[in-house]
Protein backbone atom coordinates (compact mmCIF):
# COMPACT_ATOMS: atom_id res chain seq x y z
CA UNK A 1 0.00 0.00 0.00
CA UNK A 2 1.43 3.33 -1.05
CA UNK A 3 2.24 5.79 1.71
CA UNK A 4 -0.13 8.73 1.85
CA UNK A 5 1.58 12.08 1.90
CA UNK A 6 0.02 15.01 3.74
CA UNK A 7 -1.40 17.93 1.79
CA UNK A 8 1.42 20.13 3.07
CA UNK A 9 4.47 17.90 3.44
CA UNK A 10 6.72 20.55 4.96
CA UNK A 11 6.06 22.79 7.88
CA UNK A 12 5.44 26.35 6.71
CA UNK A 13 8.23 28.76 7.54
CA UNK A 14 7.60 32.27 8.94
CA UNK A 15 8.04 33.80 5.49
CA UNK A 16 5.28 31.58 4.12
CA UNK A 17 2.86 32.73 6.79
CA UNK A 18 3.69 36.37 6.08
CA UNK A 19 3.00 35.80 2.39
CA UNK A 20 -0.38 34.27 3.23
CA UNK A 21 -1.21 37.19 5.52
CA UNK A 22 -0.28 39.70 2.81
CA UNK A 23 -2.48 37.90 0.31
CA UNK A 24 -5.39 37.76 2.76
CA UNK A 25 -5.04 41.44 3.67
CA UNK A 26 -5.02 42.56 0.03
CA UNK A 27 -7.94 40.26 -0.77
CA UNK A 28 -9.99 41.66 2.12
CA UNK A 29 -9.21 45.26 1.17
CA UNK A 30 -10.07 44.64 -2.49
CA UNK A 31 -13.19 42.65 -1.68
CA UNK A 32 -14.67 45.37 0.53
CA UNK A 33 -13.48 48.29 -1.62
CA UNK A 34 -14.71 47.11 -5.05
CA UNK A 35 -18.44 47.44 -4.29
CA UNK A 36 -17.94 51.01 -3.11
CA UNK A 37 -15.89 51.86 -6.20
CA UNK A 38 -17.96 50.01 -8.80
CA UNK A 39 -21.37 50.99 -7.45
CA UNK A 40 -20.97 54.34 -5.75
CA UNK A 41 -24.65 55.16 -6.14
CA UNK A 42 -25.58 52.44 -3.62
CA UNK A 43 -23.05 53.58 -1.01
CA UNK A 44 -24.03 55.84 1.84
CA UNK A 45 -20.81 57.86 1.52
CA UNK A 46 -18.49 58.60 -1.41
CA UNK A 47 -15.80 55.99 -2.23
CA UNK A 48 -12.96 58.36 -1.37
CA UNK A 49 -14.25 58.30 2.22
CA UNK A 50 -14.98 54.58 2.57
CA UNK A 51 -11.94 53.16 0.76
CA UNK A 52 -9.28 54.72 3.06
CA UNK A 53 -11.14 53.40 6.10
CA UNK A 54 -11.31 49.93 4.54
CA UNK A 55 -7.60 50.08 3.70
CA UNK A 56 -6.79 51.19 7.26
CA UNK A 57 -8.70 48.19 8.64
CA UNK A 58 -7.55 45.48 6.23
CA UNK A 59 -4.00 46.20 5.08
CA UNK A 60 -2.32 46.22 8.54
CA UNK A 61 -3.37 42.58 9.00
CA UNK A 62 -0.58 41.68 6.56
CA UNK A 63 1.91 42.07 9.45
CA UNK A 64 -0.33 40.85 12.26
CA UNK A 65 2.08 38.05 13.24
CA UNK A 66 4.99 40.45 13.60
CA UNK A 67 3.21 43.22 15.50
CA UNK A 68 -0.10 41.73 16.72
CA UNK A 69 -0.99 44.38 19.32
CA UNK A 70 -0.25 47.50 17.16
CA UNK A 71 -2.10 45.93 14.23
CA UNK A 72 -5.10 45.15 16.43
CA UNK A 73 -5.05 48.74 17.73
CA UNK A 74 -4.98 50.12 14.18
CA UNK A 75 -7.90 47.93 13.14
CA UNK A 76 -9.82 48.98 16.26
CA UNK A 77 -9.37 52.64 15.26
CA UNK A 78 -10.65 51.86 11.77
CA UNK A 79 -13.60 49.97 13.29
CA UNK A 80 -14.50 53.05 15.34
CA UNK A 81 -14.53 55.22 12.18
CA UNK A 82 -16.18 52.62 9.93
CA UNK A 83 -19.84 53.30 10.90
CA UNK A 84 -19.44 56.96 10.04
CA UNK A 85 -17.96 55.96 6.66
CA UNK A 86 -20.93 53.73 5.92
CA UNK A 87 -18.97 50.47 6.27
CA UNK A 88 -20.60 47.82 8.47
CA UNK A 89 -18.18 44.91 7.98
CA UNK A 90 -15.19 46.18 9.96
CA UNK A 91 -15.56 43.23 12.35
CA UNK A 92 -14.11 40.88 9.68
CA UNK A 93 -10.54 42.31 9.61
CA UNK A 94 -10.91 42.91 13.35
CA UNK A 95 -11.46 39.18 13.85
CA UNK A 96 -8.31 38.44 11.81
CA UNK A 97 -6.26 40.83 13.95
CA UNK A 98 -7.82 39.50 17.18
CA UNK A 99 -6.85 35.95 16.25
CA UNK A 100 -3.18 36.96 16.06
CA UNK A 101 -3.33 38.63 19.48
CA UNK A 102 -4.87 35.53 21.08
CA UNK A 103 -2.34 33.30 19.30
CA UNK A 104 0.84 35.22 20.09
CA UNK A 105 0.25 37.33 23.23
CA UNK A 106 -0.30 36.60 26.89
CA UNK A 107 -3.82 35.77 27.99
CA UNK A 108 -4.34 39.07 29.81
CA UNK A 109 -3.48 41.02 26.68
CA UNK A 110 -5.70 38.74 24.58
CA UNK A 111 -8.67 39.22 26.94
CA UNK A 112 -8.20 43.00 26.89
CA UNK A 113 -8.18 43.00 23.09
CA UNK A 114 -11.31 40.84 22.99
CA UNK A 115 -13.23 43.15 25.34
CA UNK A 116 -12.20 46.19 23.31
CA UNK A 117 -13.20 44.50 20.05
CA UNK A 118 -16.62 43.50 21.41
CA UNK A 119 -17.27 47.01 22.72
CA UNK A 120 -16.25 48.73 19.47
CA UNK A 121 -18.33 46.30 17.42
CA UNK A 122 -21.40 46.81 19.60
CA UNK A 123 -21.07 50.59 19.33
CA UNK A 124 -20.63 50.38 15.56
CA UNK A 125 -23.72 48.20 15.19
CA UNK A 126 -25.76 50.61 17.29
CA UNK A 127 -24.62 53.57 15.19
CA UNK A 128 -24.93 51.97 11.76
CA UNK A 129 -28.20 50.01 12.11
CA UNK A 130 -31.53 51.82 11.62
CA UNK A 131 -33.33 49.81 14.31
CA UNK A 132 -32.39 48.13 17.57
CA UNK A 133 -33.46 44.77 16.20
CA UNK A 134 -31.11 45.04 13.26
CA UNK A 135 -28.39 46.36 15.57
CA UNK A 136 -28.77 43.37 17.89
CA UNK A 137 -28.71 40.94 14.97
CA UNK A 138 -25.61 42.54 13.42
CA UNK A 139 -23.88 42.74 16.82
CA UNK A 140 -24.65 39.08 17.58
CA UNK A 141 -23.17 37.87 14.29
CA UNK A 142 -20.08 40.07 14.71
CA UNK A 143 -19.56 38.89 18.29
CA UNK A 144 -19.88 35.27 17.18
CA UNK A 145 -17.16 35.75 14.56
CA UNK A 146 -14.89 37.66 16.96
CA UNK A 147 -15.33 35.06 19.71
CA UNK A 148 -14.64 32.20 17.31
CA UNK A 149 -11.45 33.81 15.97
CA UNK A 150 -10.25 34.63 19.49
CA UNK A 151 -11.02 31.14 20.82
CA UNK A 152 -9.24 29.42 17.93
CA UNK A 153 -6.15 31.59 18.42
CA UNK A 154 -6.07 30.92 22.18
CA UNK A 155 -6.64 27.17 21.70
CA UNK A 156 -3.81 26.89 19.17
CA UNK A 157 -1.50 28.85 21.48
CA UNK A 158 -2.23 26.59 24.46
CA UNK A 159 -1.94 23.48 22.31
CA UNK A 160 1.50 24.60 21.14
CA UNK A 161 2.55 25.32 24.72
CA UNK A 162 1.33 21.90 25.84
CA UNK A 163 3.12 20.22 22.94
CA UNK A 164 6.36 22.03 23.83
CA UNK A 165 6.01 20.95 27.47
CA UNK A 166 5.31 17.37 26.37
CA UNK A 167 8.44 17.37 24.21
CA UNK A 168 10.47 18.76 27.12
CA UNK A 169 9.08 16.12 29.50
CA UNK A 170 9.76 13.39 26.97
CA UNK A 171 13.33 14.59 26.49
CA UNK A 172 13.85 14.75 30.27
CA UNK A 173 12.41 11.26 30.73
CA UNK A 174 14.64 9.93 27.95
CA UNK A 175 17.69 11.56 29.52
CA UNK A 176 16.78 10.13 32.94
CA UNK A 177 16.27 6.66 31.48
CA UNK A 178 19.62 6.88 29.71
CA UNK A 179 21.38 7.95 32.93
CA UNK A 180 19.80 5.03 34.80
CA UNK A 181 20.82 2.63 32.05
CA UNK A 182 24.41 3.84 32.10
CA UNK A 183 24.44 3.75 35.91
CA UNK A 184 23.26 0.13 35.86
CA UNK A 185 25.86 -0.88 33.31
CA UNK A 186 28.70 0.87 35.16
CA UNK A 187 27.64 -0.65 38.46
CA UNK A 188 27.29 -4.15 37.04
CA UNK A 189 30.64 -4.01 35.26
CA UNK A 190 32.70 -2.32 37.96
CA UNK A 191 31.16 -3.69 41.18
CA UNK A 192 31.54 -7.37 40.33
CA UNK A 193 35.06 -7.08 38.96
CA UNK A 194 36.28 -4.85 41.79
CA UNK A 195 34.72 -7.20 44.36
CA UNK A 196 36.60 -10.16 42.93
CA UNK A 197 39.83 -8.20 42.64
CA UNK A 198 39.54 -6.97 46.22
CA UNK A 199 38.91 -10.46 47.58
CA UNK A 200 41.69 -12.05 45.56
CA UNK A 201 44.08 -9.29 46.59
CA UNK A 202 43.22 -9.94 50.24
CA UNK A 203 43.92 -13.63 49.79
CA UNK A 204 47.23 -12.90 48.04
CA UNK A 205 48.31 -10.52 50.79
CA UNK A 206 47.38 -13.03 53.48
CA UNK A 207 49.26 -16.00 52.01
CA UNK A 208 52.10 -14.18 50.27
CA UNK A 209 54.68 -15.10 52.93
CA UNK A 210 53.57 -18.65 53.67
CA UNK A 211 52.11 -19.89 50.37
CA UNK A 212 53.61 -17.89 47.54
CA UNK A 213 52.15 -20.26 44.93
CA UNK A 214 48.61 -19.41 46.12
CA UNK A 215 49.49 -15.72 46.08
CA UNK A 216 50.70 -16.09 42.50
CA UNK A 217 47.47 -17.84 41.55
CA UNK A 218 45.43 -15.04 43.14
CA UNK A 219 47.44 -12.43 41.25
CA UNK A 220 46.82 -14.31 38.01
CA UNK A 221 43.09 -14.23 38.70
CA UNK A 222 43.35 -10.51 39.45
CA UNK A 223 45.10 -9.96 36.13
CA UNK A 224 42.47 -11.93 34.22
CA UNK A 225 39.57 -10.23 36.03
CA UNK A 226 41.06 -6.81 35.35
CA UNK A 227 41.43 -7.63 31.67
CA UNK A 228 37.80 -8.71 31.46
CA UNK A 229 36.68 -5.61 33.32
CA UNK A 230 38.52 -3.44 30.80
CA UNK A 231 36.80 -5.31 27.97
CA UNK A 232 33.40 -4.74 29.57
CA UNK A 233 34.17 -1.06 30.09
CA UNK A 234 35.10 -0.72 26.41
CA UNK A 235 31.77 -2.33 25.55
CA UNK A 236 30.02 0.17 27.81
CA UNK A 237 31.81 3.02 26.07
CA UNK A 238 30.56 1.52 22.82
CA UNK A 239 27.01 1.86 24.14
CA UNK A 240 27.63 5.52 24.92
CA UNK A 241 29.17 6.14 21.49
CA UNK A 242 26.44 4.09 19.80
CA UNK A 243 29.06 1.99 18.04
CA UNK A 244 27.50 -1.28 16.85
CA UNK A 245 30.79 -3.18 16.84
CA UNK A 246 31.54 -2.40 20.45
CA UNK A 247 27.91 -2.86 21.51
CA UNK A 248 27.96 -6.39 20.15
CA UNK A 249 30.78 -7.20 22.59
CA UNK A 250 28.28 -7.28 25.51
CA UNK A 251 28.47 -10.56 27.46
CA UNK A 252 26.20 -13.47 26.52
CA UNK A 253 24.62 -15.02 29.61
CA UNK A 254 24.83 -18.78 29.16
CA UNK A 255 28.28 -18.59 27.59
CA UNK A 256 29.76 -16.68 30.51
CA UNK A 257 27.95 -17.99 33.59
CA UNK A 258 30.57 -20.67 34.07
CA UNK A 259 33.29 -18.02 33.90
CA UNK A 260 31.51 -16.03 36.60
CA UNK A 261 31.32 -19.09 38.85
CA UNK A 262 34.92 -20.09 38.16
CA UNK A 263 36.14 -16.65 39.24
CA UNK A 264 34.74 -17.06 42.77
CA UNK A 265 37.59 -17.70 45.26
CA UNK A 266 37.81 -21.27 46.50
CA UNK A 267 37.01 -21.84 50.13
CA UNK A 268 35.00 -18.65 50.61
CA UNK A 269 31.81 -19.31 48.68
CA UNK A 270 30.94 -22.61 47.09
CA UNK A 271 28.81 -22.05 44.02
CA UNK A 272 26.76 -24.66 42.19
CA UNK A 273 25.58 -23.79 38.70
CA UNK A 274 22.48 -25.49 37.32
CA UNK A 275 21.67 -24.51 33.72
CA UNK A 276 18.86 -26.21 31.84
CA UNK A 277 20.36 -28.57 29.24
CA UNK A 278 20.07 -27.22 25.74
CA UNK A 279 19.27 -23.69 26.86
CA UNK A 280 20.64 -20.92 24.69
CA UNK A 281 19.94 -17.23 25.16
CA UNK A 282 20.92 -14.20 23.16
CA UNK A 283 20.32 -10.52 22.82
CA UNK A 284 18.74 -8.59 25.67
CA UNK A 285 17.64 -11.71 27.54
CA UNK A 286 21.19 -13.03 27.70
CA UNK A 287 22.52 -9.73 29.00
CA UNK A 288 19.84 -9.45 31.69
CA UNK A 289 20.50 -13.02 32.91
CA UNK A 290 24.23 -12.38 32.95
CA UNK A 291 23.81 -9.18 34.99
CA UNK A 292 21.43 -10.91 37.40
CA UNK A 293 23.87 -13.70 38.18
CA UNK A 294 26.85 -11.35 38.21
CA UNK A 295 25.38 -8.89 40.70
CA UNK A 296 23.90 -11.64 42.87
CA UNK A 297 27.25 -13.42 43.16
CA UNK A 298 28.88 -10.10 44.02
CA UNK A 299 26.40 -9.64 46.86
CA UNK A 300 27.04 -13.18 48.08
CA UNK A 301 30.78 -12.49 48.21
CA UNK A 302 30.27 -9.22 50.06
CA UNK A 303 27.49 -10.04 52.49
CA UNK A 304 26.89 -13.76 52.90
CA UNK A 305 30.23 -14.70 54.38
CA UNK A 306 31.40 -18.32 54.00
CA UNK A 307 28.42 -19.94 52.38
CA UNK A 308 27.09 -22.20 49.70
CA UNK A 309 25.27 -20.69 46.77
CA UNK A 310 23.14 -22.26 44.05
CA UNK A 311 22.56 -20.56 40.69
CA UNK A 312 19.66 -21.94 38.66
CA UNK A 313 18.70 -20.90 35.13
CA UNK A 314 15.76 -22.80 33.63
CA UNK A 315 12.77 -22.17 31.39
CA UNK A 316 9.10 -22.75 32.13
CA UNK A 317 6.54 -23.67 29.49
CA UNK A 318 8.94 -22.26 26.89
CA UNK A 319 7.55 -18.84 27.71
CA UNK A 320 9.87 -17.51 30.37
CA UNK A 321 13.32 -18.03 31.80
CA UNK A 322 13.63 -18.30 35.57
CA UNK A 323 16.81 -17.21 37.32
CA UNK A 324 17.43 -18.00 40.99
CA UNK A 325 20.51 -17.27 43.08
CA UNK A 326 20.06 -18.64 46.60
CA UNK A 327 22.72 -18.78 49.34
CA UNK A 328 22.71 -20.16 52.90
CA UNK A 329 24.83 -17.38 54.37
CA UNK A 330 24.05 -14.83 57.03
CA UNK A 331 20.81 -13.75 55.31
CA UNK A 332 19.13 -11.09 57.42
CA UNK A 333 17.29 -8.04 56.21
CA UNK A 334 17.26 -7.13 52.51
CA UNK A 335 20.57 -5.66 51.47
CA UNK A 336 19.85 -1.99 50.90
CA UNK A 337 21.90 1.17 50.62
CA UNK A 338 23.47 0.34 47.27
CA UNK A 339 22.41 0.42 43.68
CA UNK A 340 22.81 -3.27 42.81
CA UNK A 341 19.43 -4.79 43.66
CA UNK A 342 17.59 -1.63 42.62
CA UNK A 343 19.39 -1.70 39.28
CA UNK A 344 18.55 -5.38 38.80
CA UNK A 345 14.88 -4.73 39.50
CA UNK A 346 14.81 -1.82 37.07
CA UNK A 347 16.50 -3.92 34.41
CA UNK A 348 14.11 -6.86 34.84
CA UNK A 349 10.96 -4.70 34.92
CA UNK A 350 12.16 -2.79 31.88
CA UNK A 351 12.39 -6.09 30.03
CA UNK A 352 8.86 -7.06 31.13
CA UNK A 353 9.74 -9.52 33.88
CA UNK A 354 9.23 -9.87 37.63
CA UNK A 355 11.88 -9.57 40.35
CA UNK A 356 12.12 -10.39 44.04
CA UNK A 357 14.97 -10.37 46.54
CA UNK A 358 15.00 -11.06 50.26
CA UNK A 359 16.03 -13.35 53.13
CA UNK A 360 14.97 -16.99 53.10
CA UNK A 361 12.84 -18.40 55.97
CA UNK A 362 15.50 -20.95 56.91
CA UNK A 363 18.40 -18.51 56.57
CA UNK A 364 20.30 -17.14 53.66
CA UNK A 365 19.29 -14.79 50.89
CA UNK A 366 17.59 -15.33 47.53
CA UNK A 367 17.31 -13.36 44.32
CA UNK A 368 14.66 -14.55 41.88
CA UNK A 369 13.61 -13.20 38.51
CA UNK A 370 11.38 -14.26 35.64
CA UNK A 371 11.92 -12.96 32.13
CA UNK A 372 9.71 -13.49 29.08
CA UNK A 373 11.41 -15.38 26.31
CA UNK A 374 11.41 -13.72 22.89
CA UNK A 375 9.72 -15.62 20.07
CA UNK A 376 13.11 -16.15 18.42
CA UNK A 377 14.50 -18.14 21.36
CA UNK A 378 15.62 -21.59 20.34
CA UNK A 379 17.41 -24.51 21.81
CA UNK A 380 20.93 -25.71 21.35
CA UNK A 381 23.45 -27.93 22.96
CA UNK A 382 24.42 -27.58 26.54
CA UNK A 383 25.14 -29.52 29.70
CA UNK A 384 24.20 -29.48 33.33
CA UNK A 385 26.90 -28.10 35.60
CA UNK A 386 26.67 -29.01 39.21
Amino acid sequence: MAERRPLIARRLRPGHWVALDVFAAVALAAGFSLPAVLAPETARVPPFVAVPVIALACLPTAVRRRWPVPVCAAVLVAAVIAPFAGWQEAFVPLAVALHAVALLQARRTAVTALVAALAVTAAGAAIGAPTWTEAASACGFAWLLLGLAWTIGLAVREQRAYAAQAVARSAQAAATAERLRVAREVHDVVAHSMGLISMRAGIANHVAATHPEEAGEALSVIEETSRKALTDLRGLLGLLRDTPEERDAAPRAVDTLRELVAAIPDGHVRVELDVEPGLTLGGATALVVHRLVQESLTNVLRHAGPARCRVTVVTRARREVVVEVVDDGRGGAPRTGGHGLAGLEERVILYGGTFSAGPEPGGGFAVRARLPLPSASGSGSGEDDR
